[in-house]
């Protein structure tokens, strides 16, 4: 009676740290795989926002990397659509895009993740619209960049940026970025 108690507990025990192992490497599964969505949805989404601040073209694929209520309350894109952006008198033919995630973190069993990233463009090529040529400056403006806390939400089994929080500003001068300090 004595060895078949100690067989199985040997058994019990080892079924036990056999599951412990299984439920580890399906939580880091899942953490890898929603980290790797974010990582697409944030590096995509966000340069697509910055393209079409820009040149105002493409607005519809934004509804693949954000949530409703965030296009409904950004100042920027409303601004290239208002016609109060910066970037209305000039026809940008291309622009240097370049976004640095510091920190990115989604629990496997949450529905919300958040990051902290880096955007800047630090070239912006573009002409003067015909019609405005006397009355704007040559040289396109520079854009603000800045460092930005980023939520996301998965709705309907898909990542979307839900929130941008900018916690830096960066402007870009002259080809090397100036930070301004943080926005109040």
């Amino acid at each position: 009676m004595l060895h078949l108690r100690r067989l199985v507990w040997f058994i019990a025990s080892r079924l036990i740290l056999l599951c412990i192992i299984c439920g580890i490497l399906v939580c880091a599964f899942y953490m890898c795989l929603n980290t790797a969505n974010i990582y697409i949805i944030l590096t995509d989404g966000l340069e697509k926002r910055a393209s079409v601040i820009l040149t105002q073209e493409d607005a519809e694929d934004l509804n693949f990397y954000f949530h409703a209520d965030f296009l409904s309350a950004d100042r920027a894109l409303e601004g290239a659509f208002d016609g109060t952006s910066v970037y209305d008198d000039y026809s940008i033919t291309d622009f240097e895009y370049e976004l640095k995630i510091e920190k990115l973190w989604a629990w496997p069993w949450d529905n919300y993740a958040t990051c902290t990233v880096v955007e800047r463009v630090p070239s912006i090529t573009g002409s003067v619209i015909s019609s405005r040529k006397s009355e704007v400056s040559g040289s396109v403006p520079s854009w603000q960049g800045g460092r930005y806390d980023i939520t996301l939400v998965k709705v309907s089994g898909e990542w979307k940026i839900l929130g941008m929080q900018q916690t830096t500003v960066l402007m870009e001068a002259a080809g090397a970025d100036a930070t301004v300090g943080p926005e109040a």
